[in-house]
């Protein structure tokens, strides 16, 4: 059903592509940027591989590039009456972060924090003129209001090669997040394992229980049997200490019963560069520093220097060997962000005014980790938090559907409309799980202002309640419960698939 839609789709603006919107200027490009739109504008009318431009009498398209916190919540809330939906991504789900340490581990299945494109928004896989796109967005053409996308088909044995194709748009968001920061420090990218997709889990669980099972087998020496068991998390932000604090809580209420003859041998350190959780409260962030260290975690401070496959270098010269490495110490720009030809903001981000639209060319709008307010704003860039990304993407998608109601939803069609209040964010807290059915609620607005700070089994209720209520589904909320009741009752399952 899904693909003759997509076919009829095809047909119909390869047929329809002379109806192509006359551009007005409006970007600041070059001459030679001038010349590709025509080039394009050229290979509409003949019709070319992808989704060529909307027709006079059909619905704008608006296009998502990605399906994280952001671009889940404008799909979301978007209406689909008077938008068509294309969201290029190059995975179907968006996953649930905060509760992704706890799918390493055991605590939850991974399904739980998966959430299906299509139950996301429906439209994708039932509106003719709405899809969801397995593929990467390789270029923007501006004035030609077109995208370049490769075809993601994930490289193995056996699978296709991937194909290019261009998709026109009529609104175009980046939502396409960040990528871990490395720093530089040559080996991360090949031996580190980092913590942001379902697939980072998955293999973290798989590494730390074949190093268990590993350890058991006879001819193995005390030193690397220690070396092998020793699992390092870089980074002490709310990933790597919620990450910790899940292993050694796994490792006091498992290991130790079901792998009794190596369990004197298994432990965690965590390594930062400066204060852990340096966001949360300074009470806080000693009772967390103490709760790690009752559990067994060692807290290292230091700096990396260099990772090599068994083990990494910090900067007093200090060796640490490893048998797991995580990766933790937060997000900057990607390579195709960084690419773009659009102004940045500081780190790199796409640069974005007050209504998160890119100022430089029209009909397209940056939300999530990948935008960044611009200096000439006076607005300071946000934290790559999940909370800011979910609330851009709802004040984008109302902002979306006040100008479609206003007759600007096509390409160069946008009326001279008052576009609203500009986005201001508002800080709710943070949370962080520590381990022990223990963890932290801060509820400051901002590191110098007052307020509620919470620590302890209290706040662990509060914790897995409030996340519980943000899942998006009833389905996934029903996996997590029954998840946590069986781990509760039975304790994780330590099946290595």
């Amino acid at each position: 059903m899904a693909a003759s839609s997509l076919l009829r789709s095809l047909t119909r603006h390869a047929r329809g592509a002379s109806a192509y919107h006359r551009h007005q200027p409006w970007s600041s490009f070059s001459t030679t940027a001038a010349a590709s739109a025509v080039g394009a504008r050229d290979d509409a009318r003949k019709g070319f591989p992808g989704l060529g431009p909307t027709a006079k009498g059909e619905k704008a398209r608006v296009v998502v590039l990605g399906i994280g916190w952001a671009g889940s919540r404008l799909m979301k809330d978007l209406d689909t009456s008077g938008y068509d939906v294309v969201c290029v991504a190059p995975r179907n789900h968006m996953v649930f972060t905060p509760l992704l340490a706890s799918t390493c581990v055991g605590t939850l299945e991974f399904r739980s924090v998966a959430e299906p494109v299509a139950r996301i928004q429906p439209a994708v896989s039932n509106a003719p003129g709405s899809h969801f796109l397995l593929a990467r967005c390789t270029g923007v053409d501006p004035e030609a209001h077109t995208i370049d996308c490769e075809a993601v088909t994930d490289g193995e044995k056996d699978t296709m090669e991937p194909w290019k194709f261009k998709v026109a748009y009529d609104k175009l968001v980046f939502a396409c997040g960040a990528e871990a920061s490395t720093f530089g420090i040559r080996g991360v990218m090949e031996h580190a394992i980092f913590l942001r997709e379902v697939h980072h889990a998955q293999e973290i669980r798989r590494r730390l229980l074949l190093n268990l099972m590993l350890s058991e087998v006879p001819g193995l020496s005390e030193e690397e049997k220690r070396r092998l068991l020793h699992c390092v998390v870089v980074g002490g932000g709310p990933t790597g200490v919620e990450f910790s604090g899940e292993l050694s809580d796994f490792i006091m209420r498992d290991v130790k019963q079901r792998y009794s003859h190596v369990k004197d041998y298994i432990h965690v350190t965590l390594i930062e560069a400066n204060d852990i959780l340096s966001s949360f409260d300074v009470r806080l962030r000693q009772y967390a520093t103490n709760q790690l260290l009752k559990s067994g975690v060692r807290l290292v401070r230091g700096i990396v220097k260099g990772v090599q496959p068994n083990k990494l270098i910090l900067d007093n010269g200090e060796e640490v060997p490893y048998g797991l490495l995580v990766w933790s110490t937060g997000v900057g720009a990607s390579p195709f962000v960084e690419s773009l030809p659009f102004p940045k903001s500081p780190g790199g981000r796409i640069g974005v005014d007050e209504w998160l639209r890119v100022p430089s060319v029209r009909d397209v709008y940056a939300i999530g980790d990948c935008s960044g307010f611009l200096e000439s704003t006076g607005k300071d860039v946000l934290p790559a938090l999940a909370q800011v990304a979910e609330r851009q993407g709802k004040y984008l998608a109302s902002l979306l559907n006040n100008v479609m109601k206003a007759g600007g939803g096509h390409a160069n069609s946008e009326v001279e409309a008052d576009p609203g209040p500009p986005f201001v964010y508002k800080h709710l807290g943070s949370m962080a799980t520590v381990g022990r059915n223990k963890a932290l609620v801060d509820l400051r607005q901002s590191k110098e202002s007052r307020g509620i700070s919470l620590a302890g089994f209290l706040s662990w209720i509060i914790w897995r309640s409030a996340y519980l209520t943000r899942v998006v589904s009833w389905r996934n909320r029903f996996y997590v419960a029954i998840n946590w009741l069986t781990t509760l009752l039975f304790g994780r399952d330590i099946s290595r698939i």
